[in-house]
């Protein structure tokens, strides 16, 4: 499996598991750091190095080093990121279009990645596919800022 689908097809989950884990580090710094707090968000603490944390697995046997160091930038980076920048990611994020334009940016993501790693090695095997996943997702992303825009 080609290093670039790799990452793009894991990217969702690091992002995902990562922000849980910053959300939940989030609320755990505002309302004091006692066991309460603590335990009141461990189950999004336990979900996001789950879902986050484990497909790095899948990094350590498929891939290099580079698909390693990738997954634990973007991991950390978005615990980090949701951590420190939660307010303002709630609010921006209350916006329907938001979504929709994160979702298709990252179904755009992986198709171009999937259909880059085809033509890299000369088949057209998931040619097609990667191109659904693209256009798919390129046109969800554009129907996103259309929403962002109208707003």
């Amino acid at each position: 499996m080609p290093d670039s689908f790799l990452v793009a097809f894991l990217m969702p989950f690091h992002v995902a598991g990562g922000a849980a884990i910053g959300a939940a580090l989030h609320r755990i710094i505002q309302a004091g750091l006692s066991p309460r707090h603590i335990r009141d968000n461990f189950f999004l603490l336990l979900w996001g190095v789950l879902f986050g944390g484990l497909p790095l697995v899948f990094g350590l046997t498929g891939g290099g080093d580079r698909v390693i160091v990738l997954q634990i930038i973007l991991f950390l980076g978005s615990v980090v990121i949701v951590t420190w920048r939660y307010e303002w990611l709630q609010d921006l994020y209350r916006h329907p279009g938001m979504f929709v334009a994160t979702f298709g940016l990252v179904f755009a993501t992986i198709g171009l990645a999937l259909t880059a790693s085809m033509l890299s090695e000369r088949t057209s095997d998931g040619l097609f596919i990667g191109f659904v996943f693209a256009g798919i997702g390129g046109m969800t992303f554009l129907v996103g800022v259309w929403l962002l825009l109208r707003d």
